[in-house]
């Protein structure tokens, strides 16, 4: 046996796979490029995925931001992951509440608006309708 793994910690080939995972989320969201710049994104290695793992491995949360036209890497920090970690292999997108409209604008492009129906009345609605009381009794309208 050779002992348990207790390390997985991250190298430059993960670290652009991240800064790639992170672009094609801006992208895929329809946020022009113009408006990336100051996103962030929070990047986790991976974790044990099987229960046979009773302990914490030693990875990395990777803190990314978007300068301009390309992302930088603006922090590393040693992090424990847990078997079956919901934070594991994760990159995770912020953006601002301006890239948020930006994006929800994006994504209504497409779509002409509808109409606003105007309010229309019912045959039950208004105050000369007749109706029944609890009591099956007919009631006259006013």
């Amino acid at each position: 046996m050779n002992g348990r793994a207790n390390r997985w910690t991250t190298g430059i080939d993960r670290v652009l796979e991240m800064l790639l995972d992170a672009e094609g989320q801006l992208q895929k969201a329809g946020l022009p490029a113009t408006y990336r710049a100051a996103a962030t994104a929070e990047c986790f290695t991976s974790a044990p995925g099987a229960n046979a793992y009773k302990y914490g491995v030693t990875g990395n949360r990777v803190l990314l931001r978007r300068f301009g036209r390309e992302w930088r890497v603006v922090g590393i920090e040693t992090v424990a992951l847990y078997p079956r970690d919901s934070r594991a292999d994760k990159v995770r997108v912020s953006l601002s509440a301006e890239q948020v409209e930006r994006v929800k604008a994006a994504a209504a492009a497409p779509f002409a608006l509808q109409p606003k129906p105007e309010p229309t009345q019912g045959p039950f609605d208004g105050p000369d309708v007749d109706c029944y009381d609890a009591e099956g009794r007919l009631q006259k309208a006013a």
